[in-house]
């Protein structure tokens, strides 16, 4: 995962994932898109539904529209690998929160992903920092692209859309990478974390807590809670105690999130599930992926 740039270019491939989950070790891929963009234009595209080894949870049926039924006669993972791979090639991956996809990827293949990638997230976090948030569909909204359906291809058209959109206001405005990334506009520190306070000044604002809400849940293995808690916090994170309309991140230990694969939630973790469903920008992550995305800072 250290192959994060940041580049204007006219090839690329686009990937999006659907999958069971947020965790690469716990959830799975069920379905890949990818779009191969060549100045601009769609020359081919890759879609395909993925069986996972494990049944479909009912809220990912109702967040992505794809069922058990579905998938039950589509081949796993490790059968499409070759096609995945030769499809990529050397090309650059474009993705909005691109990490996630590249990671199950790796994950699933059981084989690191060598292509360098990049976040259309942290371009708009960039670009557009007035905005409330940043998810695919509010850029997609604000931007009047194609509206995305949490489905692999329609979420890559989008992100297509908005990677060329963007491309196009920095050229109009003048605007390389290094103009973009050199401007501090997010207008507040994007820290309010009562008792806990950040014990460095060197603040990332491309980091991935950077004024996201965050909340944890459950017992950590590797930390305590306030460890953690004082790694989002020197991250730009903001603590809260419970889950809420604010809440960016709910962080669960590895011993909930085992018992989630046993069909147990916590109470956190069912709020969490239904403001996702009502539309708020609120996702839920395991310990380890917190350790994968903190070490990646």
């Amino acid at each position: 995962m250290n192959n994060y740039v940041k580049k204007i270019v006219s090839d690329y491939c686009v990937l999006d994932t659907e999958t069971t989950g947020l965790s690469a070790y716990y959830d799975e891929v069920i379905e890949i898109g990818i779009l191969k963009v060549r100045s601009g234009d769609v020359t081919d595209r890759y879609e395909q539904l993925i069986r996972p080894k494990y049944e479909i949870d009912g809220f990912i049926t109702s967040l992505t529209g794809i069922t058990n039924e579905m998938v039950a006669d589509k081949p796993p993972i490790e059968d499409v690998k070759g096609d995945v791979l030769a499809f990529l090639e050397n090309d650059i991956i474009v993705g909005h929160n691109a990490s996630f996809d590249v990671r199950f990827l790796a994950a699933g293949f059981q084989e690191n992903i060598n292509n360098e990638y990049m976040d259309t997230m942290q371009f708009a976090r960039k670009l557009y920092p007035d905005l409330p948030h940043h998810r695919l569909s509010d850029l997609s909204e604000y931007l009047n692209l194609t509206n995305n359906e949490h489905r692999a291809i329609a979420d890559c058209v989008t992100t297509m859309e908005l990677y060329e959109a963007m491309k196009t206001e920095m050229a109009q405005k003048g605007l390389g990478i290094r103009d973009l990334w050199q401007v501090n506009s997010s207008g507040h520190s994007g820290i309010n974390i009562g008792a806990i306070t950040a014990t460095t000044d060197d603040i990332d604002e491309d980091g991935f807590f950077y004024g996201r809400h965050v909340v944890f849940t459950g017992k950590l293995e590797r930390m305590t809670r306030k460890e953690a808690m004082q790694i989002v916090v020197n991250m730009g994170g903001i603590l809260d105690n419970s889950v809420n309309k604010h809440t960016n991140y709910l962080i669960l230990g590895n011993n909930d999130y085992n018992a989630v694969l046993h069909g147990e939630k916590s109470s956190k973790h069912k709020k969490a599930e239904k403001l996702k469903l009502e539309g708020q920008d609120i996702d839920i992550i395991d310990e380890f992926t917190f350790y994968d995305i903190i070490n990646g800072n």
